[in-house]
């Protein structure tokens, strides 16, 4: 009997929008459900979700480096570099991680994706973005593009932005994008709000709580697939 293939699940959007609490709100609720849910956070961890522990995945150790290249803010390094060193990092956990998780049937529910490199490297560092669609095409395909949901948070306030980093104790060691000031932060904003409208990806106002925030997605979701039903 053949399986039927999980779901590929993304919450995007710039830095303290929440991305990651509500990935793990999403997984919770799909757990409950009875599904098996690996969490993924990219472009470097993945965890086999359970709700009292979350049990790390074995990744390409070279995944882990390369984050710790693009993390280091102290290292100077072009647009492209950037693309070049994300992609690579994601070519490792698709392969080894995410797309065996989804043919056994596993929802697998991540912050950020692709479209992440789009946004910084392309709207906001400057890079050609049709290059950058063309790269991610060619190393990772169209079912690693384009993930079964994907939702957008959106969070238009600098202060409440900065307010979330520093309640989690990282403006003292800001990592190479979070430490780049309110014209690169409006550019990032501006970047995703674009790709939704072109891409008819769905908005998710990030400003209420982490709670309500996902269960307005879960609930969407769980529309959309009785809608494929």
């Amino acid at each position: 009997m053949h399986k039927e293939r999980g779901e590929y699940i993304i919450t995007e959007g710039t830095d303290a929008t929440g991305k990651t609490t509500v990935a793990n709100l999403l997984a919770q609720k799909a757990y409950a459900e009875g599904r098996e849910v690996i969490r993924v956070d990219e472009p470097d961890s993945a965890y086999r979700y359970h709700p009292d522990a979350l049990e790390p995945l074995p990744l390409a150790p070279i995944a882990a480096e390369i984050r710790s290249v693009i993390k280091n803010g102290s290292l100077g390094r072009t647009a492209l570099t950037n693309v070049h060193l994300f992609t690579a990092a994601r070519v490792e956990n698709w392969q080894s991680i995410i797309q065996p998780a989804l043919a056994r049937g596993a929802w697998v529910i991540g912050a950020r994706n692709w479209l992440s490199t789009l946004v910084y490297q392309g709207y906001a560092e400057g890079y050609d973005r049709e290059k950058i669609i063309d790269i991610t095409r060619e190393s990772l395909g169209e079912a690693y593009m384009h993930p079964d949901h994907l939702y957008i948070l959106d969070l238009d306030d600098e202060k409440e932005r900065a307010r979330r980093i520093a309640e989690r104790g990282e403006l003292e060691n800001p990592d190479t994008f979070e430490s780049r000031g309110v014209e690169f932060q409006q550019k990032l904003l501006d970047g995703y709000r674009d790709i939704a409208q072109q891409r008819a990806i769905s908005i998710v106002e990030a400003s209420a709580d982490r709670d309500t925030v996902a269960q307005t997605i879960w609930d969407d979701l769980t529309r959309r697939r009785h809608e494929k039903e």
